[in-house]
């Protein structure tokens, strides 16, 4: 790919628009994918389309699609949106944020086909009837193939509940670590019940009926897991599988809160972050009508302790509240004292305990799943607060 360039800033050649556009990471990955439409998809390049704005369709509409591909309908003679593709840069995951982000356009373009890319992975999807996404298998698809429907789906993987047996097996465990689910200097003690954690809070079926009542909130609906990514106040990010929950909250409104485990990386000498050891956190994150955010950030490697045949969970109490800062831990625990003071024992946030070297049931794991919902509730509510002052 040939740079430009002009005045001492680098530029691309846009061969659709026939200009040059600044060599963002992002613009990159658009050249990269226009070229594949073009040689391998063998789609003209005259029926692709870059940046289009959709207020051309939708005069209320400010929302802007990297690229799309038009064919005409023979049977209609009128032009039609095939394809429409969502390019994100090479550092930024594909998660079903990213699949709603296009379907955004879709419902106003009204394509046939969406896609979304980071140079890396390409995944298309088919719009079905009920308007649903459907993943395609990951094989060269041409322009005549898509206009045509000549594409296959792909099957559905689905992860299933692994006995403890499964979860202790080392190649399991190495596998957790590689993809980024464990902290590489985590104890390797930890790493069983870790294994475990991470396999009950994504797939353990709930057993009993919904909703849940507890102390104030309401589990509402069982999501299950699906791929997100959500970042904290210091600009980490944690992209990888979670479980959501529909929980109806202090305030009687519903939100979706997810739950999932993740190790940080090892840094040295980071401009950012310093030196800073690997380590494996439980995330909580929320969206709401205000958005989504991480609402709790929980570091497992400190925050656990061991009791006989059990591990119980704490939390320091700390919280940052968006350009607010940091909050005071003394006025965390007081909002803590207000809607579940059961949860403040040894003057720390007890969240509860799970058993050791076993497999989790609902049963065994649901007053922990609840308190954490319900904590990571209580942090929002006084985020909200905190910002409105």
């Amino acid at each position: 790919m040939k740079i430009y360039k002009k005045n001492g800033k680098k530029f691309l050649y846009d061969m659709v628009k026939g200009i040059l556009r600044p060599a963002t990471p992002e613009e990159k990955v658009r050249q990269k994918v226009v070229k594949y439409l073009v040689e391998q998809m063998k789609i003209p390049i005259e029926a692709i389309e870059t940046e289009l704005l959709l207020s051309s369709i939708d005069n209320l509409s400010k929302l802007r699609a990297d690229i799309v591909v038009w064919h005409i309908n023979e049977a209609t003679n009128s032009e039609e949106c095939l394809l429409i593709i969502e390019v994100k840069a090479p550092h930024v995951p594909l998660t079903e944020k990213t699949l709603e982000q296009v379907m955004s356009y879709q419902s106003i373009l009204k394509s046939k086909y969406v896609a979304i890319t980071n140079g890396e992975d390409l995944e298309i999807y088919q719009i079905r009837e009920n308007g649903t996404a459907q993943l395609l298998t990951t094989e060269l698809y041409t322009y005549e193939d898509l206009i045509n429907s000549n594409v296959k789906f792909a099957k559905k993987r689905t992860m299933r509940r692994l006995s403890f047996d499964e979860i202790n097996y080392h190649r399991y465990i190495n596998m957790l670590i590689d993809k980024g689910y464990i902290g590489e200097e985590t104890d390797p003690d930890l790493h069983p019940f870790l294994a475990e954690l991470q396999n009950f809070i994504l797939v353990e079926p709930i057993s009993c009926v919904l909703p849940i009542q507890f102390k104030g909130i309401s589990l509402e609906q069982d999501l299950g897991y699906s791929f997100h990514t959500y970042g904290n106040a210091a600009g980490g990010s944690f992209p990888g599988y979670y479980r959501g929950f529909v929980v109806k909250t202090l305030d009687g409104n519903e939100a979706i809160y997810r739950i999932g485990m993740f190790g940080t990386a090892k840094l040295i000498n980071d401009p950012i972050f310093g030196n800073r050891k690997s380590y494996t956190v439980l995330n909580v994150a929320t969206e709401d009508m205000l958005g989504y955010h991480n609402s709790l950030e929980l570091n497992i490697d400190n925050s656990i302790s061991k009791r006989k045949t059990e591990y119980r969970f704490f939390h320091n109490g700390r919280l940052t509240a968006g350009k607010k800062g940091s909050v005071k831990i003394e006025k965390v625990k007081n909002y803590v004292s207000k809607y579940a003071p059961d949860l403040l024992v040894e003057d720390k946030i007890y969240l509860g305990s799970l058993p050791n070297n076993m497999s989790i049931s609902w049963d065994q794991g649901q007053q922990f799943i609840m308190n954490l919902l319900l904590y990571a509730n209580i942090r929002d509510k006084l985020r909200n607060d905190i910002k409105k002052r």
